[in-house]
């Protein structure tokens, strides 16, 4: 019975101060941002991102990469108008493309003998984004400047010609469309990653 009851209280005693320490890992993620203390940002506006490319719709896959990352720190909230904000967060894609990463003869790949080994194919390509950012301060009453935060950041990664799966013809560069627009969704997820790794810390 004493080690039944010794056991009891100090399962209790783990139980309440794994509640107090895990509350206070809550209380300083959301409530402790230097950000926020500092500089007085605790709600922001995300402008819509300009494309300075010929990639259509890369902006779109920016911004919405770029919602979902601030979304899940919540060091901040942000707000649907910019009347509403301390600080507005604005990007640029300055770059988005993909070049031919490595070749191989025709007639070594899939399916085989469907082309010359005079004739070089692509088999490989390289995608990169180039994106810039910036938080501004919207009001600049404090004595403070306005630019609180910029940074530039660039991805590449590689992936497959469509050769690769056996695709010829009419297809080849629909696949390859395909396959540059995936790549170009990874990339833009990670360099939304630097991107507030960078911002908040600086913090």
């Amino acid at each position: 019975m004493k080690v039944m009851r010794e056991t009891f209280f100090l399962n209790r005693f783990l139980t309440f101060a794994l509640l107090i320490f895990s509350g206070c890992g809550y209380v300083l993620q959301t409530s402790g941002s230097r950000l926020a203390n500092e500089e007085g940002i605790r709600t922001v506006f995300v402008s819509p991102v300009k494309n300075q490319t010929y990639q259509t719709g890369v902006e779109n896959l920016v911004y919405n990469a770029l919602v979902k990352r601030l979304s899940a720190r919540r060091q901040f909230r942000l707000v649907h108008r910019i009347e509403e904000s301390d600080a507005v967060l604005e990007g640029v894609v300055l770059d988005a493309a993909k070049g031919i990463n490595g070749e191989s003869k025709a007639s070594d790949l899939n399916p085989k003998g469907v082309g010359s080994d005079k004739i070089l194919v692509a088999h490989e390509y390289s995608a990169k984004l180039n994106c810039q950012f910036s938080l501004t301060r919207r009001q600049t009453g404090s004595g403070k400047s306005a630019l609180i935060w910029s940074g530039a950041f660039s991805r590449s990664r590689l992936f497959p010609a469509n050769n690769q799966l056996g695709a010829l013809g009419t297809t080849s560069a629909l696949i390859n469309e395909s396959e540059f627009e995936r790549a170009l969704s990874d990339l833009a997820d990670n360099i939304m990653h630097d991107a507030l790794e960078s911002m908040t810390g600086r913090f």
